[in-house]
């Protein structure tokens, strides 16, 4: 077996997991998109105000999707990081 014949094969299984991974990371984004409406649409049914039924939302879609964020205990207010430049500014 020539090394051009190995290095082809490891190239196919390379391509082979990073498929995998991103369908699992694809999965992952779509269950935790669900289960943050979930939050929010279940809390507002059980009579929580809307807007901390969104904070709560909130505060699941950055833990699941392991984004930073602060929350400023003086105003309440959650302040999620600017993911692209230029959005909205």
């Amino acid at each position: 077996m020539s090394e051009d014949s190995v290095r082809g094969l490891f190239e196919d299984l390379e391509d082979e997991l990073n498929s995998q991974d991103l369908e699992r990371k694809g999965k992952h984004a779509v269950a935790a998109a669900r289960i943050t409406g979930l939050v929010f649409t279940d809390a507002v049914a059980s009579g929580v105000p809307a807007d901390l039924a969104k904070d709560m939302a909130t505060d699941f879609w950055a833990a699941a999707m392991n984004i930073p964020y602060v929350v400023d205990s003086a105003s309440t207010e959650t302040e999620l990081p600017k993911l692209f430049e230029g959005d909205g500014d």
